[in-house]
């Protein structure tokens, strides 16, 4: 009788215990959802960073990256952390506006437009540097090497205005104007969406042979047929750009529930250039890796 009262009991405890363990769980969750409405989910990660309240591991960052995203929603257009809505800068003017428009082989484009980087000295003259200006820089590159290329510079947020959407539509809208440049272009067989990601400036830098580079990462989206092939490409230009500068592709990651336009063409590729505190020098120097990598891709 004794042995099964105390059976008993701790059955009653253990249950006890689950059911508080499974109101902190929920606690826990109804605070974070709170807290996303003020908060994105990449500055509470960068927060808890900076104050050491979270250890950076691969293992705690994907479990708190888990829970956050059961909270706050793992949405495609929540895959970049930019707030369009919130930019001091929504659109870079083209530099060089007839540069090398005759027969365009790779199309460049920026899905978020007012994506920024560090300003530096610029922002005391209220210019700021955007994946705008990365792709204009990667044109030129690309041109040199003998690889006609266009910048897509109609302005994404004009696209949003005109058809009453919000800014989680831009990839529609950045479909637009892809469809729009094929039909003018034909010629048109690569299209490359720049980004730039969000994460801390030390996570976003890498120094080798006595130049800072800001690295990069390549997403592709597998939530539609045809994206083995984007894969395939994502891949080969991760692997080349390692094999130039080690260290500097982080590789590519893979989002099941997304397709960032890759439906478009089994050339597309989604590369996220540096991140919000990289300096347009690192842009720059990075760069000119990814169009020598694109070269002997393309011609090979």
């Amino acid at each position: 009788m004794k042995k099964r009262f105390i059976s008993k009991k701790s059955k009653q405890i253990r249950m006890k215990t689950i059911f508080l363990l499974g109101i902190l769980a929920i606690s826990f969750a109804v605070s974070l959802s709170f807290f996303a409405s003020f908060f994105s989910k990449e500055k509470i990660l960068h927060f808890l960073l900076a104050n050491n309240l979270f250890t950076e591991t691969s293992v705690s960052t994907n479990i708190f990256d888990f829970l956050l995203d059961y909270t706050i929603g793992t949405a495609e257009e929540d895959d970049d952390y930019y707030d369009g809505s919130a930019s001091k800068q929504e659109y870079t003017p083209d530099p060089n506006p007839e540069e090398n428009k005759e027969d365009p082989l790779i199309y460049l484009y920026n899905t978020h437009q007012g994506e920024e980087y560090n300003g530096g000295v610029l922002s005391e003259y209220n210019v700021i540097p955007t994946v705008m200006l990365a792709a204009y820089r990667l044109r030129e590159q690309l041109n040199n090497y003998g690889l006609n290329t266009i910048v897509e510079t109609n302005n994404i947020s004009e696209i949003l205005r005109s058809n009453g959407w919000n800014y989680n539509s831009s990839y529609s809208a950045s479909k637009i104007l892809m469809t729009n440049a094929l039909e003018e272009n034909p010629t048109l067989k690569y299209f490359i969406d720049v980004h730039r990601d969000a994460l801390p400036y030390e996570s976003s830098i890498l120094t080798y042979e006595g130049k800072t580079y800001a690295k990069v990462l390549l997403v592709i989206g597998q939530n539609h047929p045809g994206y083995l092939s984007n894969l395939a490409l994502a891949e080969e230009v991760s692997n080349l750009i390692n094999s130039k500068v080690p260290g500097l592709s982080k590789g590519v990651m893979q989002k099941p529930s997304s397709i960032f336009n890759q439906d478009f063409s089994p050339n597309t590729l989604l590369i996220e250039f540096g991140g919000q505190y990289n300096k347009i020098s690192e842009i720059n120097n990075t760069v000119a890796i990814v169009a020598e990598v694109l070269k002997e891709v393309i011609t090979e």
